[in-house]
C-alpha cells in the first residue's frame, strides 16, 4: 500500500520519492492533506488503509465523502491525534508508520 501511496505522490505532486514501500521522512513530508470532496487514488488508498485498521469508510471508491470523514475522525481519536477529519501528515504516519 505504501508503494501505491508513493507512486501517487510522485505522479500527482512530483514528490520524487523512492517507490520502495518504506515509510520514511521523505514520504511523510510529501503527504498531502486529504479532506471531504477529494477524489482519486490517494483517497482510495486512504480508504483501504482505514478499512484495514478497523475503520469502515463505507465504501472504497476513491471518493472522500461523509463515511470516510467519520472513519478518519474515529481513527484519529484512537491514535490520540486531533480528530479534524482531515488526513494529513500525522494521520498518514499513524496509518503507515
Amino acid at each position: 500500500m505504501i508503494k501505491g501511496f508513493q507512486t501517487e505522490l510522485n505522479k500527482q505532486y512530483g514528490a520524487k520519492n523512492n517507490v520502495d514501500g518504506i515509510w520514511g521522512p521523505q514520504t511523510k513530508a510529501a503527504s498531502p492533506n486529504v479532506r471531504e470532496g477529494a477524489k482519486g487514488n490517494i483517497t482510495y488508498i486512504l480508504q483501504a488503509a482505514l478499512y484495514l485498521e478497523g475503520q469502515n469508510p463505507h465504501g472504497i471508491d476513491g471518493i472522500f465523502g461523509s463515511g470516510t470523514e467519520i472513519a478518519v475522525k474515529a481513527f484519529q481519536r484512537t491514535k490520540g491525534i486531533p480528530a479534524d477529519g482531515i488526513a494529513g501528515e500525522n494521520t498518514f504516519a499513524k496509518l503507515f508508520g
